[in-house]
């Protein structure tokens, strides 16, 4: 929920933020796609660091450094300054969104991971309609706090606070919990597999039974080519291993398939709180209404003349409302297919159904069908990043999955810093070029996924 409050609450801070700081497009594109961009830069390093101390440190490490920087972001004075500490917001938060389905899968049996990972996911639906029930709370209001005479609070920077709040409530909770087995195997650490094996009997009301069992457990076998490495010599080595068969068919056909995800979801899924605020409800398709493909509303901000057009008011909440259910909606579709048809048909019809509904926003002119269109487009697809991340742990050695998570999640990030600038630069120039794009990749994901392993 975090991962998704920090990153998709941007869009109400953009347009909050308008006249304020006078933003153009270029200056909103930026602010959009920076911690995004973080994301992508350090994901991949915070994977070897799991690998080598553990999924929990590094979360907790991770969660730590967000959640600092997120509070000063929140009180930066100009667009500059928050665009950098945003960047370091990125930098950390890569560590915990990536980590966060891998760590929890590794406490269940391989038949059980697919359902796991998708139930968790439902978070993500519920963060979406946290953010938008929120900011109507706060919003309207224009609530503002004096603290000097030249220092004004408002809104906005209280709404990046309470969008933190489920990252605090996360720090405090899996602090609370071991490592998970697996990881603890593959390190040699037997006693402590063993005591967090244990914890999971407790948790499950075996305890008793426990301390009836007999548990052999033998520690992975590691690469001895490995040792004696210095650390940027191994980083590079297992970057490589993944490249290389027979790792690589399965990595990157994964990776291709969560990038087109994140490139869809995510890079079109953060302008849609501003788009769908943008749109006058005009019968006309989404790329002829000009509203979206052209913002140039206002000049006043507080009774004073900008220097460029602006709209600083959120009028639109039910929009993003019905998209954080939608998410929730399709997260149980994807459960329930999960548990009747192999996850790479699942992944193929969900991508293949977000495929033609933007293909339907060349013909659909009425608001209703182009709200459901457009909020399509993304959501479908949207559900499977969890189950996708799950296919590629199920395809990898267990001392593999760190680095190959948080690569892969860092190389699919980049997807949605694609498509965030995409969306942010190109829209106006050619709404139809655009979305298209958007559509054509989707449709290149389908046919990967129908060529994943049999069993997937």
């Amino acid at each position: 929920m975090y991962s998704v409050t920090e990153s998709m609450g941007i869009g109400y801070v953009i347009v909050r933020t308008s006249c304020e700081w006078e933003t153009d497009r270029v200056m909103k594109t930026m602010m959009a796609s920076t911690l995004l961009a973080g994301m992508v830069a350090s994901g991949y390093f915070l994977g070897f660091l799991a690998d080598r101390f553990g999924r929990r440190t590094i979360i907790i490490m991770s969660l730590m450094g967000a959640l600092t920087f997120s509070l000063i972001t929140s009180l930066m004075p100009n667009p500059y300054a928050f665009i950098v500490t945003r960047l370091i917001v990125g930098l950390f938060l890569s560590g915990s969104a990536s980590l966060a389905v891998g760590f929890l899968i590794e406490f269940y049996a391989p038949p059980w991971r697919a359902k796991a990972s998708m139930l968790v996911s439902f978070g993500v639906g519920f963060a979406l309609i946290f953010c938008p029930l929120v900011a109507m709370a706060l919003l309207p209001h224009d609530v503002t706090l004096q603290i000097a005479e030249d220092v004004v609070l408002h809104d906005w920077r209280f709404l990046l606070m309470i969008f933190s709040l489920p990252g605090w409530i996360a720090l405090v909770s899996i602090s609370l919990v071991p490592e998970t087995p697996y990881f603890l195997l593959s390190v040699g650490r037997v006693d402590a597999a063993k005591d967090a094996l244990k914890w999971v009997a407790k948790m499950n009301g075996k305890g008793k039974v426990w301390d009836e069992m007999k548990i052999n457990l033998t520690p992975e076998t590691r690469n001895t080519l490995m040792e004696g490495m210095s650390a940027c010599k191994e980083l590079l080595y297992e970057a490589v291993r993944l490249f290389r068969p027979p790792y690589a068919a399965r990595f990157i056909g994964c990776l291709l398939i969560l990038f087109g995800i994140f490139f869809s979801s995510v890079g079109m899924g953060v302008w849609y709180p501003i788009i769908r605020n943008a749109d006058e409800n005009q019968y006309v398709r989404m790329c002829d209404n000009p509203a979206i493909t052209g913002i140039g509303l206002n000049k006043t901000y507080h009774g004073h003349e900008t220097k460029l057009d602006c709209h600083d008011k959120f009028t639109n909440f039910h929009d993003p409302i019905f998209y954080g259910c939608c998410y929730v909606i399709f997260y149980g579709v994807a459960t329930v297919l999960v548990l009747l048809i192999p996850r790479k048909y699942v992944l193929a019809l969900h991508i293949g159904s977000g495929a033609v509904l933007g293909f339907c926003l060349n013909f659909v002119a009425t608001p209703l069908s182009v709200l459901v269109c457009f909020t399509g487009l993304i959501t479908v697809p949207g559900v499977l990043i969890s189950l996708a991340s799950s296919v590629m742990v199920d395809l990898l050695p267990i001392h593999m999955r760190g680095k190959a998570l948080c690569m892969g999640r860092s190389l699919a990030r980049l997807g949605s810093v694609i498509g965030t600038n995409l969306v942010g630069l190109a829209m106006k120039v050619s709404c139809d070029v655009t979305i298209n794009i958007f559509v054509v990749y989707l449709t290149i994901c389908t046919v990967v996924c129908l060529l994943l392993p049999k069993g997937t």
